[in-house]
């Protein structure tokens, strides 16, 4: 496979060929002028003597590519040489391909961008005048502007010194297309476009690449001294397509002035293809296991193979470092010890051919077990396996969990989650057995606090706990109705409740408010009309699923407008 990308981005390329369609239009008014076709620039390419080679180990194989101006060979240790033509490389039992990139780095002149082949193979929408561009928005192509403008002077241009250029008698108009060209460039690179301007009469005009009519970069001015050839590049990215529409736009409005000569337009770009050279060992007994870490905790199945004999055609010797040995083409073996394993594989092929591959890396990890998760809160309880705190919101935390000796280096770590709180002690050593903290804060509400303790192999044992609170009330002695938006009701402060029934009675004993809803509180008026001034007295009962019984609480208001 040939693929071809640029400095930044890998693409597939494919050659491109542009057709002209022919080009008719209006802009601002003025209809553009059909000079030139649509090119094609180079592609990259890269060519290989052989795509696949295949040898004895040990061997020398001999590679070569053409077709770029650099090259740069990997993915083979042996390689010779990394940045030549012809490297070689030494054959061995795991050689599986070399890569090779080439860069090709391509400058070259648009369609006719020196203006040597006349007025051709670019669209404008100036007009044309051989002879005579006294008027703005016109120009001619060739050797002396003095020839077209008897107040131009005289300037060869800047290719030879006596070859054509564009002489352009600025557009008063702005936002003229001098010239454009369609083009087909490798997709996806990084073009620079660069024009060589002369100024024959100041002020200086102004030009505007465009892409697909978006800007390219700022605007570039003509040189601010006439008879001076100055260069101006500008850098635009190919589309996925390849094609590209290019633009050079005259923006001065002046009508003095902003008349120059365009010469020299050239495109610049590097691109790289890559190719592979496959490379098959010539060893009937290769083999080749899959290199993936084996991990697991507590114990690990292994299951090897060699995915290079699909046959079954070879002889295996399978060495465990447990003391196992097994001659089946593919080795299945339980480990339920924590360790690190090693091992290797020999094979023998028929012709007596001999190779050897060593086990990927095999560790059996151990889950050191959590005992309990304490949570300390005077007068908590339990009711249906769900820990019931009692009205205030701090605890003791504790996490109680076996002695573990170790079999691999580091520390072990415990975190412990309580809603989005969380708490970390990742010095836990190998022969301690409890962590804790306290006090703890808990938000007031129906919660799931886990502990979780990973070894340092990554093994992780974890033990949850339901948590919730027994209900709580707090009763103000004093509000002032008097819609001041301050304190206008009597509001009580619940915590973990769910359900309310309060009454309010006057000092003859006269109930004046009743409620079971948790969102409405007293506003201080009975039977439609303010209360008076006063004290009243307040019973309140709370509760939620966890309670045995309502929390009760009777309480003095004073009420005070």
């Amino acid at each position: 496979m040939l693929i071809i990308r640029n400095n930044t981005t890998d693409i597939i390329c494919s050659a491109f060929v542009a057709g002209w369609r022919g080009l008719r239009g209006l802009l601002l008014g003025v209809v553009l002028v059909l000079v030139g076709h649509s090119s094609s620039y180079g592609q990259c390419a890269l060519t290989l003597g052989a795509d696949s080679l295949d040898a004895c180990v040990g061997d020398t194989v001999f590679l070569s590519a053409s077709g770029a101006d650099s090259f740069q060979w990997s993915h083979d240790a042996s390689l010779s040489c990394d940045t030549c033509a012809a490297p070689y490389i030494i054959m061995t039992d795991t050689s599986q391909y070399v890569l090779v990139k080439g860069t090709t780095s391509v400058s070259q002149y648009a369609t006719n961008g020196t203006f040597s082949s006349g007025n051709t193979g670019f669209v404008t929408n100036y007009t044309y005048n051989a002879t005579s561009i006294w008027n703005e928005g016109t120009y001619a192509v060739g050797p002396n502007p003095n020839t077209v403008h008897p107040n131009f002077g005289t300037w060869g241009d800047h290719t030879t010194g006596t070859g054509n250029y564009m002489l352009v008698n600025g557009a008063a108009s702005g936002n003229k297309i001098l010239w454009r060209q369609q083009l087909t460039f490798p997709p996806g690179i990084q073009v620079t476009m660069s024009w060589w301007a002369l100024t024959f009469v100041t002020p200086a005009g102004s030009l505007q690449l465009k892409l697909f009519g978006a800007n390219v970069g700022n605007s570039a001015a003509t040189p601010t001294s006439t008879g001076v050839w100055q260069k101006t590049s500008r850098t635009f990215t190919v589309p996925a397509s390849g094609a590209v529409t290019l633009n050079l736009v005259t923006l001065s409005s002046a009508l003095a002035g902003t008349d120059f000569g365009l010469d020299d337009i050239r495109f610049s770009y590097s691109c790289e293809a890559t190719d592979t050279v496959w490379i098959a060992p010539k060893n009937n007994a290769q083999v080749l296991l899959d290199a993936e870490p084996v991990f697991g905790c507590d114990s690990v199945l292994i299951e090897l193979a060699n995915v290079l004999d699909s046959t079954g055609a070879l002889a295996y010797e399978w060495m465990l470092s447990d003391g196992t040995v097994d001659t089946s083409a593919t080795f299945s073996h339980c480990l339920q010890d924590s360790g690190t394993y090693t091992g290797m594989v020999r094979t023998t092929s028929a012709e007596g051919c001999v190779d050897s591959a060593y086990f990927p890396s095999i560790r059996v990890g151990y889950t050191r077990q959590l005992d309990s998760l304490i949570i300390a809160n005077d007068g908590s309880g339990t009711v249906g396996g769900i820990r019931i705190l009692n009205g205030s919101n701090t605890i003791g935390l504790g996490v109680h969990y076996e002695a573990y000796a170790g079999s691999a280096s580091g520390l072990d770590s415990l975190v412990v989650r309580a809603g989005g709180q969380e708490w970390i002690d990742s010095t836990v050593t190998r022969m301690q057995l409890a962590s804790g903290w306290s006090p703890v804060g808990l938000a007031r509400e129906p919660m799931t606090i886990c502990a979780y303790l990973y070894t340092s192999d990554g093994c992780v044992d974890s033990l949850c706990q339901d948590v919730a609170f027994y209900p709580e009330v707090d009763v103000p002695n004093v509000f002032t109705p008097n819609g001041d938006g301050l304190n206008d009701e009597l509001t009580l402060q619940t915590r973990s409740a769910e359900q309310i029934h309060v009454i309010i009675y006057n000092r003859w004993g006269t109930k004046v408010f009743e409620t079971y809803d948790l969102g409405t509180m007293w506003d201080g008026n009975w039977q439609g009309r303010p209360a008076a001034d006063g004290v009243y007295f307040l019973t309140v009962e709370v509760s939620n699923p966890y309670s045995q019984m309502p929390l009760a609480k009777q309480a003095t208001i004073h009420l005070v407008r």
